[in-house]
């Protein structure tokens, strides 16, 4: 058991980086002054609207923490959380499955363990998008020094508040960098998750029909197929305005909770409103399509057209409709159509179905993360005991280019 006590070497190391920094840290955006003066202006989803709006439809569900680093009364730091009660018996999931008598027993006492836990979780970024660390440094604070600021404000955050049981550092992207150091000698527990799907639009498709030839036989013929079902179907799509949206809610909501209620794992959810609030904020930046059959409304998918990248946020379906006429592929298409028309680069599909995004040429980004938990004890043994278990679980993935 390898614990770090007060006067290790890393802690020492630590507290000399540290020393530089001061740290501020608000729960609620609007006290955060300096936040939005450092933040660049094409970093959207770290912006105090943006924030602010995430606060607003989640008052009561989530706490926040914000933390701006100065260096010498200079902002070259800023740090964002979400505060969420988690019961962990959601990632009893995530164990590997195997029939040996022994796999079986310890999957059986762990359920029984996480199922009588729950505690309030610190969460870094946003946990309602894929790949959000939430935190921007300014360029002259190195990797090394990001990585200590990093855990340096959770400490501050675990001694202002009592409460706070754990922390989840998500949605870090591979390779690592000098970013990680220390991490593990500080207490940390790394964790593999899912990863993000994303296609990189290439420069030669400047239409969807460019895309569609670039496929090969085999997977251009299951595109036809999928959008010949749902013309055939007489499905209609509509990239609904901000009244619409409004006037439409109730039934976008239900169709998100169709499909939140079948995920495997869930930090928080959103409200009936977000997607209303959010296409008022960001009129011409979000895009919310919604998919109907005989004017009912059977399906959705909603995505942020940032700068240079796309990220496919929530969708939602009639599952008994949907299904049979492939409407979700079609989505993807739809997404990738937009990216192109959108001068995008990168489109960010996220983590769920990534066999069926693979066969639109989507590919894997890994992605990993760390877990404390502030009893060094419950940290050292239960912690590590199941985040060395924890696996993503393993898909085949598809090539459909020529």
């Amino acid at each position: 058991m390898n614990i770090c006590l007060q006067y290790c070497p890393a802690r020492q190391e630590e507290n000399i980086t540290t020393q530089l920094y001061s740290f501020h840290i608000e729960e609620r955006i609007s006290e955060s002054y300096n936040w939005q003066s450092f933040i660049p202006r094409d970093w959207e989803l770290m912006q105090t609207d943006y924030l602010q709006l995430i606060e607003n439809t989640q008052a009561g569900k989530l706490s926040f923490r914000y933390v701006l680093v100065q260096r010498n009364h200079k902002t070259v730091g800023a740090l964002y959380f979400q505060v969420s009660h988690f019961t962990p018996h959601q990632l009893i999931n995530y164990f590997p499955e195997g029939n040996s008598l022994f796999n079986k027993l310890a999957k059986s006492i762990s359920q029984k363990i996480l199922t009588s836990i729950d505690l309030d979780l610190l969460i870094s970024g946003n946990s309602f998008m894929t790949g959000d660390s939430g935190f921007y440094f300014h360029p002259s604070v190195s990797k090394n020094e990001q990585g200590q600021i990093f855990r340096e404000a959770v400490r501050q955050i675990f001694v202002a508040s009592k409460t706070i049981k754990a922390v989840v550092i998500a949605d870090l992207y591979a390779p690592k960098s000098e970013f990680d150091n220390n991490f593990k000698s500080m207490g940390f527990h790394e964790t593999t998750v899912e990863s993000d799907m994303s296609i990189t639009i290439r420069p030669e498709w400047k239409t969807f029909e460019d895309y569609r030839q670039s496929l090969s036989s085999k997977y251009r013929v299951r595109c036809n197929k999928v959008f010949s079902l749902c013309n055939e179907n007489g499905v209609v799509r509509k990239d609904l305005t901000a009244e619409e949206i409004k006037a439409a809610q109730a039934e976008i909501f239900s169709l998100y909770q169709n499909v939140m209620q079948n995920a495997s794992f869930k930090l928080s959810e959103l409200t009936e409103n977000y997607f209303y609030e959010q296409k008022i904020q960001l009129p011409n930046k979000y895009k919310l399509y919604a998919y109907y059959r005989d004017d009912l409304m059977i399906g959705f998918i909603s995505a942020f057209v940032l700068n240079e990248r796309m990220e496919i946020h929530y969708t939602g379906m009639k599952h008994e409709l949907s299904k049979p006429i492939n409407l979700y592929q079609h989505m993807m298409y739809d997404m990738v159509e937009l990216g192109i028309k959108s001068s995008i680069k990168k489109v960010h599909f996220g983590r769920t179905a990534p066999e069926i995004k693979s066969t639109i040429g989507a590919t894997p980004s890994p992605m990993y993360g760390y877990i404390k938990h502030r009893n060094w004890l419950f940290n050292a043994l239960l912690v590590k005991t199941y985040t060395s278990n924890l696996k993503p679980k393993q898909y085949t993935f598809r090539n459909p280019f020529k």
